[in-house]
């Protein structure tokens, strides 16, 4: 087995866990933990600082696009993200729910230890809930090249071992909320009040 193969194998069990919990079908979680076993191979080779965020984040954007894809096939997708479980047999028990909660929390806090107002929002809205670029210019206030050259710019300072920024705790507590809500349910006034929410650093409180 490969390096980068054992270092995914490592995470297996992790990702498939939070697949699952948002998904709420194997097969889909299975498929998905896939898709991200083949994103990682194609990224392996590079510095990338942190593996267990770049994987986390992976296949949270990829549950996240299965259930666009989900939405537009049967016209609607009401189920809010990391709800209490259903009838499903593999839902994760109650300690696995909490653990999945913390990881998505851990990467979207990697997202604002790491980028700055701007970046954050192209990132968030281009990477996370996939709006097309005209859309994210109009929404962030700059050209479509300079939106790609944000997100461009973002990706690897995602990816950075030490943060940037050091974020007040009850900021981080609301702004997590506001992005549960806005993954959760897909629905855009959820999305422009978390861009909207100013993020509370501890050394520049009024930012």
């Amino acid at each position: 087995m490969s390096k980068a193969a054992k270092v995914f194998d490592s995470h297996r069990a992790r990702l498939f866990a939070i697949a699952l919990r948002m998904l709420r079908n194997r097969a889909d979680a299975e498929d998905v933990v896939q898709d991200a076993y083949l994103r990682w191979h194609e990224v392996a080779e590079q510095d990338i600082q942190s593996p267990t965020g770049f994987l986390i984040t992976t296949t949270t954007r990829l549950c996240l696009d299965r259930l666009r894809s989900l939405k537009k096939e049967h016209g609607h997708y009401t189920e809010p993200l990391l709800t209490p479980p259903g009838v499903d047999a593999c839902a994760p028990s109650p300690e696995e729910q909490h653990e999945i909660a913390g990881e998505v929390s851990v990467a979207f806090l990697a997202v604002l230890e790491r980028l700055g107002p701007q970046e954050r929002a192209a990132f968030l809205l281009r990477e996370v809930f996939d709006y097309d670029y005209p859309e994210v210019s109009r929404i962030v206030g700059k050209s479509e090249p300079a939106c790609r050259q944000l997100v461009h710019r973002a990706l690897p300072r995602v990816r950075e071992a030490r943060p940037r920024f050091v974020v007040v705790a009850e900021s981080r507590e609301r702004l997590l909320a506001k992005f549960l809500t806005a993954v959760g349910t897909g629905d855009r006034e959820a999305v422009m009040s978390l861009l909207a929410e100013k993020v509370e650093y501890a050394a520049d409180r009024s930012r």
